[in-house]
């Protein structure tokens, strides 16, 4: 029999049992990406990850995340809480540098206030990947009032940072009201494609930018509480969509909220010329459970 240590964490929040929950198996040698897949269906949880020793020497740890349909170039919400774990198992300090299948990923993490904070640069910048389903088809996947979509400059892209997103802009009363329709989204037919992230202006916060929902039932995820990979290519959907002047901006993304696991991402994304020059993604996470997996 083997065993294998695992620790749970709620991720972009603060508060235990809001966020998105996240399972970290450290010391991960000796699985096969069969039984990480198989490990990651029995969390069911939107995404687990798996810490191994790294490729390069000089580098902190190699990671690799899955969801439960699938095995991720990278995601948000996993790079935060395992940067996390691993400072907490391992007790370190200063900037980590985490092997994802998408890049290296430098990660910062303070440990400092009530609840660990991590930031990551993500090496892939956003752009956009290929054509979008049609507003009317988005509408329909996602049970919207017919014409709700901004269909201007705003209008539903593909775009990515290392994974790729739809992406769809609608007024917040709008956002809210999104519901699945299992078989219109299957129609939409996304390849190499996540899933439809959601968004408007504004939230619940009063430092809200933007609030946010991500939908991904081919990854196994009906309905995502914050999803950080997306968050790292919204950048590219706005600057596209409209003119942003040269400098650095800070935008707080809400998400999960009507799923009841309210979240909170920190985007901060540098615009020169009127492109993306990068993205760090930060959030908090804290820690909710620790066992043993037994194979």
């Amino acid at each position: 029999m083997r065993a294998y240590d695992f620790e749970t964490f709620d991720v972009f929040t603060k508060e235990k049992f809001t966020g998105n929950p996240l399972a970290v198996v450290m010391s991960a040698e000796g699985l096969s990406t069969e039984e990480m897949q198989t490990i990651t269906r029995e969390f069911n949880l939107a995404e687990t990850s798996f810490v191994l020793p790294p490729e390069d020497s000089a580098h902190t740890a190699r990671v690799r995340i899955f969801t439960p349909g699938y095995e991720m170039p990278f995601a948000g919400h996993p790079t935060v809480g395992t940067a996390i774990a691993i400072v907490r198992s391992r007790k370190l300090s200063g900037e980590l540098l985490l092997e994802l299948n998408a890049g290296l990923f430098p990660v910062r993490v303070d440990t400092d206030g009530d609840a660990e904070f991590a930031e990551f640069q993500n090496p892939n910048l956003p752009t956009e990947t290929g054509l979008a389903p049609s507003a009317d088809a988005i509408e329909t996947a996602l049970s919207l009032p017919s014409g709700s979509v901004d269909r201007g400059s705003f209008k539903p892209r593909k775009v990515g940072a290392g994974v790729n997103f739809i992406y769809v802009k609608a007024p917040l009363d709008v956002v809210r009201s999104a519901r699945l329709n299992s078989a219109a989204y299957e129609a939409l037919g996304l390849e190499e494609t996540v899933g439809v992230y959601l968004y408007a202006e504004g939230g619940e916060s009063a430092d809200a930018a933007y609030h946010a929902r991500m939908f991904a039932p081919d990854a196994g995820i009906f309905e995502d509480p914050a999803t950080g990979s997306a968050a790292c290519a919204l950048p590219g959907h706005v600057v596209v969509s409209e003119t942003l002047a040269d400098g650095e901006y800070r935008w707080i993304i809400e998400q999960g909220f009507e799923m009841g696991r309210p979240s909170r991402i920190a985007a901060t994304v540098a615009v020169q010329d009127g492109a993306v020059r990068s993205v760090r993604i930060g959030g908090n996470a804290v820690a909710v459970q620790k066992g043993q997996l037994f194979l």
